[in-house]
Formats: structure tokens, sequence, C-alpha cells
């Protein structure tokens, strides 16, 4: 029997991704959400003889309506260290060869996520832990891709944590909503928006990071005057919907509500 790895959602369209119950194919399904029948099969993949790298199955999915395009992104951990295998598949022109292509061994993504707003793609290494963009507009052409990706975070600190073969971004999330890009990091939040210089500056647009609420740790008052400094426990979990997001907590009851306008939070049990 298969084992589901992901799933994306895209009316009418319904993305599965399927690895075999050997481990040693996958592929990509796509369903009509009206009948729940099978429509075509992307990205099949088969392992032959000791090449378990062959045919990773995709962990993450993502539609990128605008652009016709599906993000097909998986990992292996072995013995010498992360690979990932990174698809962008026109669903309109081929079911076996993708339209962008990238095998990763160097800070191999922890998470990977796709924005339309930003039309690019973006990861946390899972070795340095910064944050990385990737313009979708200079991908294409087909086959392997040289190295697309920018930091957008710490580059020196990256590179040092590459080489060093850390493990700085394991646990780490990634998620594109609209205009932002947000990163779970334990129990913290960071926001990545993207500004655009004067004109004379050059104009040119980057991206900078802010913190959802006040950073790394709680300060709540104490007694007698004094304070005290509580650590966020780690974010399992988030969602988000208009103008809010809504994040889920390990051993907590409760769910923080973020609200981008008031930029003030509440608490629902």
């Amino acid at each position: 029997m298969a084992a589901t790895s992901a799933t994306e959602v895209s009316s009418p369209w319904l993305f599965t991704s399927f690895e075999s119950a050997r481990r040693n194919s996958s592929a990509v399904v796509t369903f009509d959400m009206n009948s729940l029948s099978p429509v075509a099969e992307i990205g099949r993949k088969e392992v032959y003889g000791a090449d378990v790298e062959a045919a990773i199955p995709a962990s993450r999915l993502s539609w990128l309506g605008r652009h016709n395009l599906l993000l097909a992104a998986g990992s292996h951990s072995g013995p010498a260290g992360v690979v990932g295998d990174i698809c962008l598949w026109d669903v309109r022109a081929s079911a076996t060869v993708p339209v962008w292509e990238l095998r990763e061994k160097e800070d191999c993504f922890a998470d990977i996520a796709a924005s339309e707003a930003l039309s690019s793609l973006f990861k946390v290494g899972a070795a340095s832990g910064e944050v990385f963009m990737a313009d979708l507009r200079m991908l294409g052409g087909g086959g392997i891709s040289i190295e697309p990706w920018v930091c957008i975070g710490d580059g020196q600190r990256a590179a040092a944590a590459a080489s060093a073969g850390r493990k700085e971004g394991n646990g780490c999330r990634i998620e594109c909503y609209l205009n932002w890009v947000f990163v779970a990091r334990g129990g913290e939040v960071e926001v990545w928006t993207q500004v655009e210089l004067a004109q004379e500056a050059g104009g040119k647009k980057l991206m900078r990071r802010n913190w959802v609420g006040n950073g790394p740790s709680f300060v709540i008052a104490g007694g007698s005057g004094h304070e005290s400094v509580k650590e966020k426990t780690k974010i399992v979990s988030w969602a988000f919907g208009g103008s809010r997001m809504a994040l889920a907590r390990d051993d907590k009851r409760s769910i923080e509500v973020w609200d981008s306008a008031p930029a003030a939070i509440s608490f629902n049990p």
C-alpha cells in the first residue's frame, strides 16, 4: 500500500504525493475534486539498483495558479547527508519532464514554500538555518538548473554553517502568505517583507525581516516589581486566513491568533 507524503488542494484539483510501500517508487497523482477520480500522474520515479535518491517523494506541494506551475519538493537523509529534489511542473505541457529541476546537496532545504505574490521560491537551509530566495522568472528551460538561490539573511554565516555541516535549520518551518514570508524557528516567528528603496538609492527591491510579537521571549511581570523571562514553546502548527495567523504550540491548550492590522494578540482556548 502506498503512503501519502503531501497534499495540495486547488479547485478543481487535488494533488497528492505518494510513495510505494517498498519505498522504491514515487509519484504525484492529480485527482478531480468532484469525482475524486485520478486524472493524471506526474513525475513518476523508480529506484534502480542502490540509487535510493532516484525516487525521493515530494513532501511539499504548492500550486502556483497564475504561473500554472506545481512545486514538488522532497528530501532524503542518508550517510552522505541530506539531499533534496525540487521540481516545477507545468501540468499542461508534460507529466514526465519538469519545467525546472534542482538536486540539492549543500545546505539542502529544511522547508520550502512558493509565493505567487512575490513570484519566488523561499527555503530555510537545513545546515545554516538562513532564508534563501529564488526568482521564478529566472527559472525554466528544462533540465537541471545551476544554483538559483540568493541568501536574504546572513550570507557569510550560511556559508560557514554549510561548510561545517551544521544542522541549524532542523525543525524550521516556512510559509508564504500574501506578500509575507513567515519562518518559524522553535517558538519564534519572523516575517520577511519586500520593500522598495527610494529612487535616489537605486529603486531596488529588498527583503527585510521583522519579528512577530516581541521576539525570542515573553517578558512577564512578576511580584514586587520584578520581571521574569519565559521562553516560548515550540510551534507545532500554524494557519493563515484574511489578515490573521493562528499558532498552536507544544504542550499548550490554547491557540494564539495574530492580526496584522492592530498587531495585537489574543488567546482562544
